[in-house]
């Protein structure tokens, strides 16, 4: 392949997995697939591929797989009930897209990744605005899902403060990105992700802190962002405890309720198969058989929670796996040691944490909307790490 083409390509990907993916999240998946693809061929002619393997950002996520493919296997009733592991395919290409994203060498700037976040950012509030005011929608939802869109906004919108850490005389504009987020969350009415946005602008302030103050002045704003949570926290156990649902079954919202019996149902099927859980196929069928027939189970795809999911279908595997394509971002990026540590971390810390908190209330991983931004995510961070070590060198 010609130089020329493959940086296009990676240019692509880039744009497809921080810009479309927000607000043209199908065109963006069909992209994506077709340079996964040319990405994976073209990890033949990548000098570092080597060294792209030995990444936990991209091998992390493939343990994970086997562990998926061996519960699968166990409870199979076919051979789709094992090919199901695909569903996860976006994660297990973050060698090959690094492979692509590492041929644009020093071109691939914070700065520049930061861009193409905002783009996304701004993409999102645009369509999230022309739904609710324009289309008269109650909820943002014109391109996708709600909850799908305001996660994906949110995960993406936290990409842009990379650019702070980058050499533009401007790199405070790149704070601005998870403020739109939080705009396009809000117009989508989604709960969850704005109690995840919360956690994310707390892990936002230390790293920016962290670059710009004194050791004492950082421990003085993470004391005041501990105190802010707690303070949060109680809030929220104030209002609860005075809330008649705690008191009166009935009264309890119908989106709540239903979340409520889900995991119930999750906690059931668990303990009835803890080992290799019911098969990615068949887990939400086999949370529902948990409950009594005069329970009105809800009609979903999925049981709104991750951990309740990858406890279901593989069980104590899926739940290893679970944990590790979550932490990859994290112990991916703890790796650097360079001039890159902060930036990186601050990724690895706040992907990390979005996708654990937006986890709690909706099906994250898993969702290829949000892989594809988790396997860009993973991909920047080993192509930087690998910068991060061969500079420091």
């Amino acid at each position: 392949m010609s130089r020329f083409l493959v940086q296009s390509l990676a240019w692509l990907a880039l744009f497809a997995g921080f810009s479309l993916v927000v607000f043209g999240p199908e065109l963006a998946h069909d992209a994506i697939l077709v340079l996964m693809a040319i990405s994976l061929l073209h990890l033949i002619w990548v000098p570092q591929r080597r060294r792209i393997w030995r990444q936990p950002a991209v091998w992390m996520p493939l343990v994970a797989g086997v562990l998926l493919l061996i519960a699968f296997a166990m409870t199979a009733k076919s051979a789709v009930h094992v090919a199901a592991v695909l569903v996860f395919i976006h994660l297990f290409m973050v060698g090959p897209l690094a492979g692509l994203l590492g041929r644009l060498g020093e071109q691939l700037t914070l700065e520049r990744i930061a861009v193409f976040a905002m783009i996304g950012s701004v993409g999102g509030v645009i369509v999230a605005l022309a739904d609710v005011f324009v289309l008269g929608s109650a909820r943002a939802g014109l391109v996708n899902n709600p909850i799908h869109l305001a996660d994906t906004a949110l995960m993406v919108g936290f990409v842009t403060p990379l650019g702070f850490w980058g050499k533009s005389r401007m790199r405070w504009m790149f704070l601005v990105g998870p403020l739109l987020a939080l705009a396009t969350v809000v117009l989508t009415g989604s709960r969850g992700p704005l109690l995840a946005a919360v956690a994310m602008f707390a892990v936002m302030a230390i790293a920016v802190a962290a670059s710009s103050y004194s050791r004492q002045m950082v421990l003085r704003i993470i004391g005041s962002v501990i105190g802010a949570l707690v303070l949060v926290a109680v809030a929220a156990g104030v209002y609860a405890a005075q809330s008649p649902w705690l008191f009166e079954g009935a009264a309890i919202d119908a989106s709540t309720g239903q979340r409520l019996i889900m995991y119930e149902a999750a906690v059931r099927a668990f303990f009835a198969s803890p080992l290799a859980g019911h098969g990615l196929l068949e887990y939400f069928e086999a949370a529902r058989a948990q409950m009594p027939a005069a329970v009105d189970f809800p009609e979903y795809a999925h049981l709104h929670n991750d951990i309740a999911d990858f406890a279901v279908a593989g069980g104590v595997l899926g739940l290893a796996a679970y944990g590790l394509f979550l932490f990859a971002p994290l112990v991916g990026a703890a790796r650097s040691r360079g001039a890159l540590r902060i930036p990186l971390l601050y990724l690895g810390t706040v992907t990390t944490t979005g996708y654990f908190a937006m986890g709690m209330t909706n099906a994250v991983i898993g969702l290829r909307w949000l892989d594809i931004v988790l396997a860009m995510v993973l991909s920047i961070i080993v192509v930087l790490s690998i910068r991060d070590e061969e500079n420091s060198a």
